[in-house]
């Protein structure tokens, strides 16, 4: 085990999908800005979970509408380094919780992000029709 990480700054696409097949886990530490901008749903954590990775992120802004803490990856409050690390040692201890939660995370980005679906929800909230299951 390699005991350093790179920050990778902007890549392509090609390059994040790479990235992401080499990873065991995906950490998305966001916390506000200083003047407290926060992110909404990020894209980058919906890819990371539909490539089946087990994720850990803030429990911040609409994460938490991603990342359902202990069912598809694990949450921590924004800025605990701690939690993070033992989130982290949680996963590094057991492949088949990193393999569970990972699916489940796939799981629901394809239910829950689906364009067709969605795009239908809102034409019809749009013509003040309700939506078809």
């Amino acid at each position: 085990m390699t005991k350093q990480f790179v920050i990778h700054g902007g890549l392509p696409r090609s390059e994040v999908i790479k990235l992401l097949e080499k990873a065991d886990v995906f950490v998305l530490p966001s916390v506000p800005t200083p003047d407290g901008k926060r992110e909404g749903i990020p894209v980058v954590l919906m890819e990371a979970m539909s490539s089946c990775l087990p994720v850990i992120s803030s429990r911040l802004s609409g994460i938490p509408e991603l990342v359902k803490d202990g069912e598809n990856g694990f949450l921590t409050e924004p800025g605990d380094v701690t939690a993070i690390a033992n989130a982290l040692l949680r996963f590094a201890g057991n492949a088949s919780l990193r393999g569970e939660l990972g699916r489940r995370g796939r799981e629901f980005i394809i239910k829950e992000f689906n364009l067709q679906k969605n795009s239908r929800q809102l034409f019809h909230l749009f013509n003040k029709k309700r939506p078809e299951d």
